[in-house]
């Protein structure tokens, strides 16, 4: 029985993700003085397990993101891009609350990228730190689509994928501007053509010479 419980936890359903989310941005946001740095902290969390902790510099530019929710967790930052991972509660006693620990995935899993990305794909709001989290998910998406095209078939668990654990917002090169690859010409074959040429450029001066 705990076995299927576990299952259905972790895999929740689009509907309850939905809510998590609209949960999520109707809560205030907290926001933290600033550190050593210059970087403060901005908090979303609500009641119905969606948090958002988002990390920023002293422009204002998001340099760290992390998204829970119920037991998926999104970790990005400006110059790594995007993981994914699993939230476990551990623990729990008279003594103390349980504490949340996070597995992060050795890559990164798209079926948890596709729900996050369809749960904050509704929302139209103006929140700025919860549009940067849904325009990362949005192009990580894109990415994994644009493998799946490339390749014909869909690949279970993208690694290195531009878009994905790089920075989303980086612009690619196209591939026309790669340098094409020129094989060198022998040695050999150069000496041939020059002897070609000679003796063709001898056969000439002969005909000229015997016409005059």
């Amino acid at each position: 029985m705990h076995a299927r419980l576990r299952r259905r936890m972790n895999n929740p359903s689009p509907e309850k993700l939905k809510e998590a989310v609209q949960a999520l941005y109707r809560v205030r946001a907290v926001e933290g003085p600033p550190g050593d740095h210059g970087q403060r902290s901005v908090w979303h969390m609500c009641s119905q397990g969606a948090e958002l902790l988002s990390l920023v510099d002293l422009e204002g530019r998001v340099q760290r993101q992390e998204l829970t929710l119920l037991e998926d967790h999104y970790v990005w930052t400006s110059g790594e891009g995007l993981r994914t991972g699993r939230v476990e509660v551990e623990g729990g006693s008279k003594a103390g609350p349980a504490s949340p620990i996070v597995h992060t995935d050795p890559q990164l899993v798209p079926l948890r990228l596709m729900r996050a990305a369809a749960a904050l794909e509704t929302y139209e709001g103006e929140d700025r730190y919860i549009l940067h989290m849904k325009r990362v998910l949005a192009l990580a998406r894109e990415g994994l689509a644009m493998r799946e095209a490339s390749s014909g078939s869909p690949s279970a668990e993208p690694s290195r994928e531009p878009g994905l654990t790089a920075d989303p917002f980086r612009e690619m090169k196209p591939d026309s501007e790669a340098a094409p690859n020129v094989p060198p010409s022998s040695s050999g074959e150069g000496v041939m053509m020059l002897v070609v040429f000679g003796f063709g450029l001898l056969v000439a001066i002969a005909l000229l010479v015997w016409l005059l």
